[in-house]
């Protein structure tokens, strides 16, 4: 099983068409086609995961309103096991208003909840197996605390956990397997350290968290994966770039995915790197359509039987 822990979104995206500015303010007004709601944050990790069909728990919290009712449909929907902490006032969500397949303006609801005690984070980490993984997915919305102690725990066990880290501290990461910042986060992090140049930065951020890796995402220039003093760089895989939203979330996903299904680390960097390059042609967070990586990905023999082993399920 790979376990999801972090914070979860729903992301509820209004489609509609603008033939007219308002006479109240110059603003457009958009007139409402369509609307559908998503799983985002944490959610979406999972629903990558569950595309693989793959088994996933959440590990999260979203309140009881009308958004924390629509996330638990999503989740029953998609069989995703969901553990709800209920330390949020409110469920987090976000509303994309797009007209022409382009957006015009995103409206926030969210209050940071409590953390999660180190006494639920101990609960977690006894339901956790060796053969197992597990994902961070830190948003920033208040639940994860420092997870130095729980991952430690973890890497005893020999689980491997992947972080997609917030903020400025990697040190709340600490003991990791894996961190896979962009270059934003990754600038947050060593701004202290401004001349160093980014394979530097990089360095001292393995250091600091004591990780066995980094995963680094360059946006148009691709991600590199360092590990065991070596660089691997994967280039942009060429493709119409439509929307990078959830792109982060579909790389940890399916790399952790990869991982489970024993390929290398490298191999398993490439393959998130292929899933990645199909999701920013979607708009908003992409689902995994299998046949159309099979089509993507019919180079590469390894690619091919993992993601046959989903259809056979």
């Amino acid at each position: 099983m790979i376990h999801v822990i972090g914070d979860i979104i729903l992301d509820c995206y209004i489609n509609g068409s603008v033939d007219k500015v308002s006479p109240e303010a110059p603003v457009p007004i958009v007139n409402i086609r369509s609307q559908e709601n998503r799983l985002g944050g944490a959610g979406n990790v999972a629903s990558v995961l569950s595309d693989f069909k793959t088994a996933v728990k959440v590990w999260t919290s979203f309140a009881s309103d009308e958004a924390g009712e629509t996330i638990q449909r999503l989740l029953l929907n998609r069989q995703i096991e969901v553990h709800n902490f209920q330390t949020s006032e409110i469920s987090t969500r976000k509303t994309r208003i797009l007209a022409g397949g382009q957006q015009v303006v995103r409206l926030d609801e969210e209050k940071k909840s409590l953390p999660i005690s180190n006494n639920a984070l101990k609960s977690i980490a006894s339901q956790i197996n060796p053969r197992d993984q597990v994902i961070i997915s830190d948003y920033d919305k208040g639940l994860l605390p420092f997870l130095g102690d729980f991952l430690y725990a973890l890497k005893q066990k020999k689980v491997e956990t992947y972080v997609d880290p917030k903020g400025s501290d990697f040190g709340k990461y600490k003991n990791c397997f894996l961190i896979k910042p962009n270059m934003k986060e990754l600038r947050l992090a060593t701004l202290e350290k401004p001349d160093m140049d980014i394979d530097a930065k990089v360095g001292l951020s393995i250091q600091n968290v004591g990780a066995d890796a980094c995963l680094l995402t360059k946006s148009a220039d691709g991600m590199s994966l360092y590990s065991s003093d070596k660089k691997q760089d994967f280039g942009i895989i060429s493709s119409e770039v439509y929307d990078v939203t959830g792109a982060g979330d579909t790389v940890i996903a399916a790399l952790a995915f990869a991982r489970s299904k024993q390929l290398s680390l490298i191999d398993a960097a490439s393959f998130s790197n292929y899933c990645a390059a199909y999701a920013v042609t979607k708009i908003g967070c992409a689902q995994m359509d299998i046949p159309e990586l099979t089509n993507i990905m019919s180079q590469n023999e390894a690619f091919l039987n993992i993601l046959s082993d989903t259809t056979r399920q």
